[in-house]
């Protein structure tokens, strides 16, 4: 499963506005990007994420975040370094961001759909997902947001298969 959510994520990523809404939202409102994506795989699966699914959810990769993601992207984006360097840590920093976005599906198979929440339609399981995060971040979900243009629906359906 875990493959299948970093082909969707990478799927999705590639889409107009996607990557730089998830980029802002992580530089504004210190949005976790794969908790983005997590909140658009999920419910186009049909898993409806709580408040407190979402929140246990970002504390399974909250170590994994503190020790090794932040500072390879902050290393990444020292000033000055040289351009192979810089390539190097953003080769690096893809890495552990799917290490991460394994640990979000094992944390996902170890409750299961039912401790994190409804199981229902996927457009609205994407909405409810996005919204719920953003909330916690003390953000709004914008109508026109990318994730919602993107994620639930057609471009996607890479891997749809699988879903």
């Amino acid at each position: 499963m875990a493959d299948e959510f970093w082909e969707f994520s990478l799927a999705l990523y590639s889409q107009p506005g996607v990557a730089e809404y998830c980029l802002r939202r992580q530089d504004d409102a210190g949005a976790n990007v794969n908790l983005l994506l997590f909140c658009c795989w999920t419910g186009r699966r049909g898993v409806m994420l709580g408040a407190k699914a979402l929140d246990a959810a970002a504390t399974a990769i909250e170590d994994w975040q503190v020790r090794v993601l932040r500072p390879l992207r902050a290393r990444r984006r020292t000033a000055g370094i040289a351009p192979a360097e810089k390539q190097r840590l953003l080769a690096e920093e893809l890495t552990a961001e799917r290490h991460e976005q394994a640990l979000l599906v094992r944390w996902l198979e170890d409750c299961g759909p039912v401790r994190s929440g409804a199981v229902g339609d996927g457009e609205a399981c994407v909405r409810a997902n996005l919204d719920g995060y953003c909330a916690a971040l003390g953000v709004a979900l914008e109508r026109d947001n990318p994730l919602l243009i993107h994620g639930p629906l057609g471009v996607l359906s890479v891997k749809a298969g699988s879903t």
